[in-house]
């Protein structure tokens, strides 16, 4: 063992490398010290020893096939090695065969003939770095003095490599400082090259030579910049070794790019130095070395203008370094910054020049704005400031053509504009033409711009012209945030377009911009001018001139009608039922049919009349340069048959009819004004004796719109001076024949025209509004007169109460009727309150919520008129309904027209179906009394049994029959179902 020891000291005196060392250890151990085997572990990255140098033999097979791992959770982490180099303590074993630790390996027949095993760990500072496995054949054999001298031996090889350390870590001090020699040298030479250089070109190439003299550590230093709007280096300089390969490199700052990785691509992308020691080892420098060079490392420093990276700087070490000191990276920096300082200086150099130019040409270009009269002017006067200004070999302004995805020259100059108006440039990518600078501007509204024109791939398509173009720029002409042309900008000089002057030509560019929207605003207000004219004088539905236009094309045919002896006549048309389609189907179905009338109208006419629309659903007519009243009536009646086709609207087909005044020029007066007064007199005396169909106006008519006045004012007092009286008709059940409710009928007693009927006065009290004051009057009235008849001792009937449907749309209405019931006393289920189907349709989800809550109080509802509306089964089911009444003109011919008989029939079995009380009004003849009592329905009312008849005469027709109880409970049973709207 001693002499193992020795030869231990021995190699480490005449070694200096750690694995020559390892090596000789384990040839002492075995051949001096007597060991079976010996070897020295190192450990690795992925947790196991790996043997850097062994002697001997287990059972005539390598050592080195044994794993053994550090990890304490493997079973092959359990050993003596990697136990020893976990705790950096030695580990012995005296009895290798049957020491548990070693069964991993014995299972593997490994270990035979070995009897003693040990493992001395390798410590550096404390710490493992290794560990020394040692192999006995005896059993027992590892006494303690021999274990003290083996980590003696151990402690000796410990020694020995901090002594390599500090040999190699003197080494490499040697080797940065000549390396900081060099590169102080090289930054004088560069400082130098900045200062002398008369051009970019120059200063690069200028650059590299001083490096490579001065740094004689340096195999060789390049420059690359960035290509413009493209994400490759170009290389521009170099010096040194192998210059030829390093021309050829393919570099790029794209991070998708596997070719804008390596050093540079970081170094450009975040502006710092990156650093490899050895480029053909490395992942990220492998790619671009060859298997033939020399082991060298390499430095990518970023070259910074105004911020922006433009290019790298690339050290290359002539041959591989160790660490590079903080001083050389730093010096490496101060040579790129130096280089970066003499970019700008150059670049502003330069720039003061064109700048001044540019400036001046902006200048011309603003007053060209102030000048210009139009588009075109503005255009030309733009181009020849600019080209004057700054000297471009042209500048064009391109704009953008409806449909066509080419962009139209509208104004060239300079001296190679001739042949720019030979070209074709294009908005779409998937053109030649339109991955071009103009192209691209356009696209993306952003400046784009080329400084090597004819080395650009954008620009292929135009390289060879005979422009001589060198550079160009594209920039954008936008209008409200969108581009409507281009402006392009061409040189015969490389690297025309810095950034400087691209912000002087985006300003040229607003300002264009901004005349084009000064021009645009100018035709806007033009275009909305004619539009608001437009707006007032006509109808914004049917396009037809409105009453303001038609007054005046009135007094323009009055005009020419005096002037030439003729006449013109004003055809005054109001719609029939209008409003029963509008409240029933809406008012889009409402709007839908007064576009068709408005078409139908225009095509009974000439050209030289005139249709128009007053509003709602009255349209006028002029007819112009008539001679007598058959040439009117012939376009009247045109008029009315043209109206009476039927019309399918929201799936209903539709019959509108119209009512149709006539006024003529010059017999029925001599202003716009009076005409129109007069047809519309006329009108309403079509509408009145019947509908669809005309009348000529005449003074006969006029005394009855007189009459129509002066009737609206004794309205207006009838209810204060106590004119107004309720008729009430007896409804009679059919199974019983016993009368079970009256419904109440208002009457006006005219102090000089004597009872009028409702059909007289009604319809102006629903105009004028004062069928309000008048409905909450006859509701109350009709309730007092019910408990009144109670009081007297006759039983207790249904009161029925209709409701107008501007009643109906009264906010006040669910007060009206709690008042009523109020005052009166009389229970709610005595109420019937009467609607109409077109009531109900007008706004269907109103309706059923106020439906809902007057029926929430007890008070029955009815639907009057049943049969005549527009409304659909799927809606009715949706109203809280108790009755429906048919209607009489469905009753009238019951006994003559099988078409009425199926209509009753139908809405009988419909009623029966929904669990509601059937009424049949109008019935005069025995003939329908007997069809309706055979088909079961519920309620009778006409004159075969009673006309409406004052309040006093209701008892004598009540007193024959026994009291009857109230039609419905009081209280809601499964024939009164509550329904609300679906949502």
């Amino acid at each position: 063992m001693f002499a193992a020891l020795s030869a231990t000291n021995e190699a480490i005196l005449r070694t200096d490398a750690p694995e020559e060392l390892f090596q000789r250890v384990c040839d002492a151990a075995v051949h001096g010290g007597g060991f079976k085997a010996a070897g020295a572990l190192l450990p690795q990255s992925d947790g196991w020893l790996r043997f850097a140098a062994v002697t001997g033999y287990d059972d005539k097979r390598p050592l080195t096939d044994i794993r053994i791992s550090i990890d304490p959770d493997s079973e092959r982490g359990q050993g003596l090695a990697g136990t020893a180099f976990r705790t950096a303590r030695s580990c012995i074993s005296n009895d290798f065969q049957n020491d548990e630790r070693f069964r991993p390996w014995r299972k593997e027949n490994r270990g035979e003939g070995i009897g003693a095993a040990a493992a001395v760990p390798i410590l550096k500072d404390g710490r493992s770095i290794g560990v020394f496995l040692f192999f006995l054949v005896e059993a027992g054999s590892l006494t303690d003095p021999i274990v003290g001298l083996m980590e003696r031996m151990v402690e000796n090889v410990s020694f020995a490599l901090r002594g390599f350390e500090q040999v190699k870590e003197q080494k490499q001090a040697e080797r940065a400082n000549r390396r900081m020699s060099h590169m102080f040298a090289a930054l004088s030479g560069t400082n130098t090259s900045i200062l002398r250089a008369r051009d970019v070109e120059e200063m690069f190439q200028n650059v590299c030579d001083s490096v490579t003299k001065g740094g004689r550590s340096l195999g060789a230093v390049a420059i690359f910049i960035k290509e413009p709007d493209s994400p490759w280096l170009k290389f521009v300089a170099a010096s040194g070794e192998l210059v030829q390969r390093i021309k050829i490199l393919r570099l790029s700052v794209d991070p998708a790019d596997p070719l804008g990785g390596g050093l540079h691509g970081p170094a450009f992308r975040e502006q710092k130095l990156v650093i490899t020691n050895d480029t053909l080892a490395d992942p990220r420098t492998r790619h671009w070395v060859s298997a033939d060079a020399p082991p060298h490392g390499c430095a990518a420093v970023p070259l910074v203008k105004n911020g922006q990276s433009v290019g790298i700087l690339y050290f290359f070490f002539a041959r591989t370094p160790g660490q590079v000191d903080v001083e050389i990276t730093q010096l490496m920096r101060d040579i790129a910054e130096n280089v970066s300082f003499g970019l700008e200086m150059f670049e502003r150099e330069q720039q003061k020049e064109r700048i001044s130019c540019m400036l001046a040409a902006l200048s011309a270009t603003n007053e060209a704005i102030m000048r210009a009269r139009s588009r075109d002017e503005l255009f030309q006067l733009v181009c020849e400031a600019v080209v004057e200004g700054a000297k471009f070999t042209s500048t064009t302004i391109a704009l953008v053509q409806p449909d066509s995805e080419f962009l139209k020259v509208v104004a060239t100059t300079g001296p190679t504009a001739d042949y720019i108006r030979t070209l074709r440039f294009s908005t779409s990518a998937e053109r030649p033409e339109g991955r071009g600078l103009s192209g691209t501007a356009f696209r993306t509204g952003q400046p784009s711009v080329s400084n090597d024109f004819q080395a650009d791939m954008r620009t292929s398509h135009w390289h060879g012209s005979a422009t001589g173009t060198k550079s160009g720029a594209g920039l954008p002409l936008m209008v409200g945030g969108r581009p409507v042309g281009v402006f392009l900008f061409l040189s015969s000089e490389r690297d025309t377009f810095t950034p400087d002057l691209i912000e002087l030509l985006r300003r040229l560019a607003e300002n264009v911009s901004f005349a084009l929207q000064n021009f645009d605003r100018a035709d806007e207000k033009i275009r909305a001018d004619q539009q608001i004219q437009y707006l007032a004088t006509h109808d914004g539905l049917t396009a037809l001139p409105n009453r303001m236009m038609f007054n005046q094309l009135l007094e323009q045919s009055i005009k020419s009608a005096r002037r030439n002896g003729s006449k013109c006549a004003v055809l005054f048309i109001d719609l029939d039922r209008f409003k029963v389609i509008n409240d029933s189907l809406g008012h889009a179905v409402g709007d839908a049919l007064l576009v068709e009338v408005a078409n139908r109208l225009r095509s009974c006419v000439r050209e030289s009349d005139v249709v128009a629309r007053l509003g709602g659903d009255e349209f006028v007519i002029v007819l112009n340069e008539i001679f007598d009243r058959d040439q009117i009536a012939l376009v009247a009646r045109k008029v009315l048959s043209g109206l009476v086709s039927p019309l399918n609207l929201a799936g209903h087909d539709c019959r509108t009819t119209g009512s149709i005044g006539i006024a003529i020029f010059p017999d029925n007066g001599g202003d716009a004004q009076t005409l129109t007064k007069n047809a519309d007199m006329a009108m309403y005396l079509a509408k009145e004796e019947g509908k669809n169909d005309f009348r000529f106006y005449s003074p006969v008519i006029k005394s009855q719109s007189i009459e129509r006045l002066m009737l609206e004012s004794s309205l207006r007092h009838a209810l204060e001076l106590n004119q107004l009286a309720l008729h009430y008709q007896p409804k009679i059940e059919a199974v019983t024949g016993h009368i079970n409710g009256v419904e109440a009928l208002l009457r006006w007693r005219h102090p000089d025209l004597g009872d009028l009927p409702p059909m007289k006065f009604i319809s102006l009290a629903e105009e004028t509004g004062l069928i309000i004051p008048i409905g909450r009057w006859v509701l109350k009235t009709a309730c007092a007169q019910n408990m009144a008849w109670q009081r007297q001792g006759l039983p207790a009937i249904s009161m029925a109460v209709n409701l107008s449907p501007r009643q109906f749309q009264d906010d006040q209405l669910l007060r009206d009727v709690d008042d009523a019931l109020k005052e009166t006393g009389m229970p709610a289920h005595l109420l019937q309150l009467e609607i109409t189907e077109s009531m109900v349709m007008q706004n269907v989800a109103r309706a059923i919520k106020v439906l809902d809550e007057i029926q929430d109080r007890g008070v029955r509802l009815a639907i009057d008129d049943f049969g005549t509306g527009y409304s659909s089964m799927s809606l009715m089911k949706q109203f809280p309904i108790d009755t429906i009444k048919i209607d009489r003109s469905f009753v009238r011919d019951l006994a003559e027209n099988p078409q009425d008989r199926a209509i009753a029939m139908a809405i009988i079995s419909m009623g029966k179906a929904l669990g509601l009380t059937v009424v049949a009004e109008g019935v005069e003849t025995t003939e329908q009394d007997a069809f309706l009592r055979g088909h079961s329905c519920d309620e009778l009312q006409g004159f075969l049994f009673s006309k409406p008849v004052p309040a006093d005469d209701i008892p004598l027709l009540l007193r024959p029959f026994v009291p009857a109880p109230p039609l419905q409970s009081e209280f809601p049973s499964s024939k009164r179902r509550k329904r609300s709207l679906k949502t």
